[in-house]
């Protein structure tokens, strides 16, 4: 952590940029230097965290925290609560928030198919969760899911991958 108290680490892989995180990145910087804690918070960029669907995404770390959805309009509140040793609630993801929980139960029920599912049923079990087919085309590129071709020329399917059911302890 370069001898700081609180390292800050920006997702600046291509889905968060798309999004906005060399922006977040930015304001972040000057906000802590602003505040003249670039001897207390030390703010970097890293690659996907694997959640790029809900990015911008910044983890706080020793404290091991995950924003998600961070814009510009927060990071004075977010280098408020890093600086005071707080959790900026609104923002934070975990196991239990509303969109891990949602993406549990969607590999869960994945898993749950016998290993497998048709694309088109996997596609309404996404969207029955709140997620678009964008979502589903982003999971599988980051590889939480596999497409295969049908057996004996049958529907494509849907898989989670290893990398989903660990995640996701299913």
């Amino acid at each position: 952590m370069y001898w700081t108290q609180h390292h800050i680490l920006c997702c600046t892989a291509s889905h968060c940029t798309q999004k906005g995180a060399n922006d977040v990145v930015v304001q972040l910087r000057r906000e802590v230097m602003r505040r003249g804690l670039d001897s207390e918070i030390l703010v970097n960029t890293c690659g996907t965290i694997d959640l790029c669907d809900i990015g911008p995404n910044v983890v706080v770390y020793p404290e091991g925290i995950i924003y998600s959805g961070v814009t510009s309009k927060d990071v004075k509140e977010l280098v408020g609560a890093v600086a005071a040793g707080e959790v900026l609630d609104r923002l934070a993801l975990g196991p239990a928030t509303e969109a891990e929980a949602a993406r549990r139960e969607y590999y869960a029920a994945l898993v749950s198919s016998d290993g497998a599912m048709s694309a088109t049923e996997a596609e309404a079990l996404a969207l029955a969760r709140g997620f678009s087919p964008d979502w589903l085309g982003e999971q599988a590129r980051r590889g939480f899911v596999a497409r295969k071709p049908g057996a004996d020329g049958g529907p494509e399917t849907l898989a989670a991958t290893k990398k989903a059911r660990d995640r996701y302890q299913v």
